[in-house]
């Protein structure tokens, strides 16, 4: 989570899309805030991702934080601030439908994991279909520092794979490297830190070559067969996991820095 808060580009979306060669590329756009999250932020992306759902020409996406890092997590200069920001009642419902939003892509999501995904940044790189990590990048949940439930962390994990590693991650609060979630199946690839964009463009690139169908009926199998609840069960899997995070009522999100 960021603390200060320096101003960031003036006039630049904080959501960058572009299309290239069947690649949509999402960029989280807010460097100098460690491209850390804000509600309309998080507008911004659900958008995006839903723009490119919708494009027939999308074949993957590539999904990555400007400047060379992926997510600080939320913006505790703006969510902090005094007075309050008039996006703070809705930022809990903006955050979930951002992660609705990339659940419901239908085309691949790789990920670019560059120097750190931490506690809500680390949530979006879980998002990803397929993570390509830095030797020395870390992802970090580390709410249960902050005494928070990790819920978009935990929503996207125990989709996705045993609970041990939820528990692993979750619990302990540590940053795992990127032979570390190697070990533990939650990235595909690990690169030399220089190359992780360039190795995840490649990837999503590929994957945009092969016939599009392949990858939306793969994608749609998947989630239709998988077993033990999820996104696609007859739950609804983030309001699920939301139920579980001690915030208060009403969408108000203001949580408190760790000791």
């Amino acid at each position: 989570m960021t603390d200060s808060r320096p101003d960031d580009r003036p006039g630049e979306p904080e959501v960058l899309v572009s299309v290239d060669d069947g690649v949509a590329t999402i960029v989280l756009n807010r460097p100098a805030r460690k491209n850390a999250i804000t509600g309309p932020m998080m507008d911004r992306l659900a958008e995006a991702f839903h723009e490119v759902a919708a494009r027939e020409d999308v074949g993957a996406v590539l999904f990555h934080g400007a400047d060379g890092g992926f997510c600080s997590g939320l913006d505790l200069g703006e969510y902090n601030a005094d007075p309050p920001p008039s996006w703070l009642p809705t930022a809990l419902d903006s955050l979930v439908g951002a992660h609705r939003a990339i659940y419901a892509c239908p085309v691949p999501v790789v990920g670019a994991l560059e120097r750190f995904a931490i506690n809500g940044g680390a949530a979006f790189a879980l998002a990803c279909d397929l993570l390509v990590a830095g030797q020395t990048a870390f992802l970090q949940v580390g709410e249960i520092r902050q005494g928070l439930a990790a819920p978009m962390n935990l929503a996207w994990l125990l989709a996705r794979r045993p609970a041990s590693v939820a528990e692993q991650l979750t619990l302990s609060g540590r940053r795992f490297t990127g032979p570390d979630l190697h070990r533990l199946g939650i990235a595909l690839d690990v690169v030399a830190d220089g190359g992780v964009l360039d190795a995840a463009r490649l990837l999503a690139t590929e994957i945009a070559s092969y016939p599009r169908a392949g990858a939306l009926a793969i994608k749609a199998t998947t989630r239709a067969l998988h077993e033990g609840g999820g996104p696609g069960g007859d739950d609804d899997w983030f309001d699920l996991a939301q139920s579980g995070n001690p915030l208060p009522a009403g969408g108000s999100l203001r949580p408190r820095r760790a000791e």
